[in-house]
């Protein structure tokens, strides 16, 4: 399980480090071959290719420990939102992982995602008896329910009709704690898009995010955010509909 940040100092003198040493000179031997557009292309590009591996690395060694320790959504959030005996509906849950973390606050809790081979799985190993799992979308598997709170994690930017989601989600829950990739977490995303190379963070995404913009979906739409958490390359934004 990956360690929190708590002590990130260090001392001022460090050792050489050798690979470092002839990663410079190698970049001056490239900058006078390529160019420095394009040298700096193929740099941008190796460490937008190395970030992925080295996610999908970590999710495989930590497992629901990695994103549990690093992003927005954290256990001492859920039990200031969760009221005691209250009620949860995770929108898009795939593998249940924030749906076992809210059980731990919430008298029910319900998870729902359209992938109904992905979720087979999740509903087969279920052993807690507080939760459920649905296939669908908000709009067909919540039939006249409400929630205490509404989870929309890691979903806004793979969904082409934005507005649409959001207005029905007002439906169910009054309080919405959506969390999206933060596209300004990483200052080197500005310079990927600007001279061309990949920039987005999952090749399923149809937009990234930043602040502004995603206060603009939500206010849209009947939202208010009350409070932001930017952590982990994440931006979170808990909101209540105002109807």
């Amino acid at each position: 399980m990956p360690r929190t940040a708590s002590d990130i100092a260090f001392p001022r003198a460090k050792p050489r480090w050798v690979a470092l040493a002839v990663g410079y000179r190698v970049m001056r031997v490239g900058q006078r071959l390529l160019g420095t557009r394009r040298l700096l292309r193929l740099g941008l590009d190796a460490t937008w290719i190395l970030w992925r591996l080295s996610y999908e690395l970590s999710m495989g060694l930590f497992g629901p420990a990695f994103p549990n320790t690093t992003y927005g959504v954290s256990e001492e959030l859920l039990g200031r939102l969760i009221p005691p005996g209250g009620s949860v509906v995770d929108i898009g849950c795939g593998g249940g992982r924030l749906c076992q973390m809210a059980a731990r606050f919430a008298a029910r809790v319900v998870g729902i995602d359209y992938d109904g081979a992905r979720l087979a799985g999740v509903i087969r190993d279920n052993v807690t008896p507080n939760i459920e799992f649905r296939v669908g979308d908000v709009t067909t598997s919540l039939p006249h329910e409400r929630f205490d709170l509404a989870l929309l994690v890691g979903v806004l930017e793979h969904v082409d009709d934005v507005d649409a989601l959001l207005q029905s989600i007002g439906k169910v829950s009054g309080t919405l704690v959506v969390e999206v990739p933060d596209f300004e977490a990483d200052c080197l995303n500005l310079v990927r898009r600007d001279v061309g190379c990949a920039w987005y963070t999952d090749a399923d995404h149809v937009r990234e995010y930043t602040q502004p913009l995603l206060q603009a979906d939500l206010e849209r739409n009947g939202w208010r955010p009350v409070a932001w958490t930017q952590r982990g390359g994440m931006l979170l934004a808990v909101s209540v509909f105002q109807s």
